[in-house]
């Protein structure tokens, strides 16, 4: 019997003294879109508890919501000038890679943790882990190729960070606003929530939503994507129909 009380004592030992835990909760799992869509946003809603023996932290809690979107393949390619013609002549294949990535916090990235801590958990655009299957002919050329992926993401409003992007309401209670932008991506959206301080990470939670497509829009992506070879028919007997139909219209008799 002694020897179990003293494995106990020795756990409790080992188990840190503060702990925090987080409540969180969206304004709606699902988000569906139209074509006429301009954006909108899913608020985030949580709390910050603490047990009993759990003291104030001194320098206060600090928060970093990252929303990734669905993967997808990118590629990025190099134009050169060909005898006064631009073409590719260079690319590389980035797989894995979030569609959409949104960083939130109430402090740049920089300032919420070490670099390496940041770049583990993937917080911050420039912590994206971007893998290419090929490395072209010039392999040592494969990080600008990945600057430039950024760059032209973030210029779509695709990756962003927001360092005032999380609001404390009181000192256990915030939110937070997710951006879904008119050319979001459709698809499951994932979630996570760290809670930090000192550049620590106290706790995480994560959750999920979807953004769908809703009327006709829906119906013309379901169906290219359930009956192709249907929708491809389609598609070519209508674009012949409007041939023929602009040749009656503008008929010079």
């Amino acid at each position: 019997m002694s020897r179990i009380v003293i494995v106990i004592l020795a756990l409790l030992a080992v188990l840190p003294a503060r702990a925090e835990t987080m409540v969180t909760s969206l304004s709606t799992h699902r988000l569906q879109i139209t074509s006429n869509f301009v954006g909108s946003e899913i608020v985030l809603f949580g709390s910050i508890e603490r047990d009993a023996q759990t003291i104030s932290r001194p320098g206060g809690y600090d928060l970093a919501v990252v929303v990734r979107g669905p993967r997808a393949l990118m590629v990025t390619r190099q134009k050169t000038r060909v005898f006064g013609i631009w073409v590719n002549t260079d690319s590389r294949q980035f797989v894995e890679i979030p569609s959409f990535y949104a960083l939130l916090s109430n402090k740049p990235a920089a300032a919420l943790a070490d670099r390496e801590l940041l770049a583990r958990q993937q917080i911050g655009v420039d912590a994206i882990t971007a893998i290419t299957p090929r490395l072209g002919p010039d392999p040592a050329a494969t990080p600008a190729f990945r600057d430039a992926l950024l760059r032209i993401n973030r210029a779509k409003g695709l990756y962003r960070e927001n360092p005032t992007g999380v609001t404390f309401l009181t000192p256990n209670l915030f939110r937070a606003n997710i951006p879904v932008v008119p050319n979001t991506p459709v698809g499951s959206f994932e979630v996570d929530i760290f809670l930090m301080s000192g550049g620590v990470i106290l706790a995480r939670e994560s959750t999920n939503f979807e953004v769908t497509k809703t009327g006709f829009e829906a119906f013309v992506a379901n169906a290219a994507r359930d009956h192709g070879v249907l929708y491809g028919l389609a598609a070519a007997m209508l674009a012949l129909f409007t041939g023929w139909a602009a040749s009656v219209v503008f008929r010079r008799d």
